[in-house]
């Protein structure tokens, strides 16, 4: 015989612990796949003053038979406010028929009460996740004095009756009564116990009297529930008038009652939606702060580190940010142009060859190649304006010894030198 002790709730979302005789079931799915018994669907919560509910279900899962018995009470989750749905209980489950004998009973009692000493504060969950508190009480249950409690549940035969249908039993006493009618209802697929008879009736209403029968006791004996039939003695005779307006006031007052009631669970809702919405505010308000914080910083550092200063070059002051950035994007850069095929290459060593010559060019040592200087200068700036080089560095060295050589010896013709660095010269053939 196969049986387990189980722990569920609506802590947040609908939640299960699953234990056997020795072990936590971490993946119940193993044992019964996509297990939904235990959240109730007929004789649901559906208000805050609900007393217990005692159940017992016999259904088969993978082709084997199975009988789940289970007591739960209303207990809100511990992030809502929500009544309806809002449960927690206990249940065994096993692959025999659960008895409502006394010990099976009152083992639900202990685990379910001391479910309630550690996981509720009142009717409400004080945690979102409860496999603490049922790790404990299961290992109190499976290490107790008398031997591990879940070998002594009391069972019987098992057989799935087939009537598809449930009934319920308006009781005075949920454990003595439902012990009573064991043998009684052993043809019951689908069995309630409450004391609660207004809940009972409700579920009725909903459900329908043949989907979900009442029973209750009348001498000695439980048959379908009927309203009791209460004699009234004829009221005096009233005006007429007097009628009208004693039971519109009646209907007023309960009108109001009933809206009084709405609008206090509504506010309570809006007060709980307010402390979330504080407390969302709240974090939102440090981030912000951060996030400025961190802005603040990012600009100081920026104005007082990160800007690098440059050599001047003559008298020529250094070109602005963001002039450097215009430049960068019209100029492209100069060793990528000269890679993109043989001729490319050709007219990029050229064009090193001919800078080399002008920065290693000596002025009192080689006056008479000055005239190869200045080619090779203009040969640098053809290159330089086809392929939008800058050459602000060469141009300044031309310049400086160009001024040498005029002191040193006169010549008549010499190549167009730009004066102003932000004029471009124009394009001229490439020297062959």
């Amino acid at each position: 015989m196969s049986t387990y002790l189980i722990f569920f709730g609506k802590s947040q979302d609908f939640t299960t612990c699953c234990y056997d005789r020795d072990n936590p079931i971490l993946d119940f799915n193993a044992v019964i796949k996509d297990f939904d018994l235990l959240e109730s669907k007929i004789f649901t919560v559906d208000d805050i003053k609900n007393k217990e509910i005692l159940s017992r279900y016999f259904f088969t899962a993978k082709g084997k038979d199975y009988c789940l018995l289970k007591l739960y009470s209303f207990a809100q989750a511990y992030g809502g406010n929500r009544i309806a749905g809002s449960i927690f209980g206990v249940g065994l489950l096993s692959d025999n028929a659960i008895d409502f004998s006394r010990n099976n009973l009152e083992l639900l009692r202990v685990a379910k009460d001391n479910f309630a000493k550690l996981s509720l504060d009142g009717a409400k969950f004080n945690k979102s996740n409860f496999k603490e508190d049922t790790d404990r009480i299961w290992k109190a249950i499976v290490s107790n004095n008398d031997g591990n409690l879940l070998d002594k549940i009391a069972t019987s035969a098992l057989r799935i009756n087939g009537n598809g249908g449930q009934i319920s039993f308006f009781v005075k006493d949920l454990f003595s009564d439902a012990e009573k009618l064991n043998d009684r209802i052993s043809n019951q697929d689908a069995v309630y116990f409450s004391e609660d008879l207004e809940h009972l009736k409700r579920t009725q209403n909903k459900w329908g009297k043949e989907s979900f029968p009442i029973y209750w006791e009348q001498n000695n004996q439980f048959v379908p529930y009927k309203e009791p039939v209460v004699e009234l003695k004829p009221p005096p005779p009233l005006d007429p008038q007097d009628s009208d307006d004693s039971k519109s006031q009646v209907n007023d007052i309960a009108k109001l009652r009933a809206e009084l009631s709405d609008n206090q669970y509504n506010n309570r809702n809006l007060q709980h939606d307010l402390e979330k919405l504080k407390e969302k505010h709240k974090l939102f308000t440090y981030i912000v702060y951060g996030l400025s914080c961190l802005i603040i910083l990012l600009l100081l550092y920026i104005i007082f580190f990160s800007g690098g200063s440059k050599e001047e070059v003559g008298n020529q002051a250094p070109a602005p940010q963001e002039n450097f950035g215009q430049k960068q994007e019209q100029h492209p850069d100069p060793i990528s142009i000269f890679l993109t095929d043989d001729k490319s290459v050709d007219s990029g060593i050229d064009f090193l060859k001919s800078v080399q010559f002008i920065y290693t060019y000596d002025v009192k040592n080689s006056v008479a190649d000055s005239s190869k200087f200045h080619n090779q200068f203009k040969s640098v700036q053809n290159l330089a304006v086809t392929n939008k080089i800058l050459i602000d560095n060469i141009t300044e060295v031309y310049l400086s010894k160009s001024k040498e050589l005029k002191h040193t010896v006169s010549y008549e013709t010499r190549p167009m030198i730009p004066t102003d660095r932000s004029k471009k010269p124009e394009t001229e053939k490439k020297q062959k």
